[in-house]
């Protein structure tokens, strides 16, 4: 009787296997030819459109070759009790909340000329590109989006400081 049961059920795993094994052949060959097929290994993007601005994603590498760079500016759009705890040394804080209210005193420490690296939280947080659509109706076209965040810069051991000295 126990051996019968084992046998049911080997018989449908095999099956099961099998539907499984042929419908992913299937949906492979299906993606290989399709005009939009689903890519095999997720590249992320290089680039952002906002507000008809192309603007560029880079991680925390890219973004620290830029950090000696006098003209370089680095905008921190997480919350401002967050950039107290710590942020990229010298960045200033431009929270997407508060961006309207704290613009005036970021604006006197910004041109035009100036390359503009935001960040905010990482890849899943959209606070830098919302600040980043508040920028570019004011003429800020050089702007830089470190996608991966404040974590993975201070992760790497890259310059950061507290301005609540914590």
């Amino acid at each position: 009787m126990w051996c019968l049961r084992m046998q049911a059920f080997f018989g449908l795993v095999l099956r099961a296997l099998a539907i499984l094994l042929f419908w992913g052949c299937i949906g492979g060959v299906v993606n290989v030819f399709s005009a939009k097929g689903i890519p095999w290994v997720y590249i992320p993007p290089k680039q952002a459109e906002l507000s008809g601005v192309k603007v560029p994603l880079v991680d925390e590498k890219a973004a620290r070759e830029m950090f000696d760079d006098p003209s370089t500016v680095f905008l921190d759009t997480r919350t401002a009790a967050d950039f107290a705890k710590a942020s990229v040394k010298g960045a200033f804080s431009l929270p997407r909340k508060e961006m309207e209210d704290r613009f005036a005193r970021i604006q006197p420490l910004l041109t035009e000329e100036n390359r503009i690296v935001l960040f905010c939280y990482g890849p899943e947080c959209e606070d830098a590109e919302r600040v980043a659509e508040f920028l570019i109706p004011m003429g800020y076209r050089n702007l830089v989006i470190m996608t991966s965040g404040f974590p993975a810069w201070k992760a790497a051991g890259y310059p950061v400081e507290s301005s609540s000295g914590g």
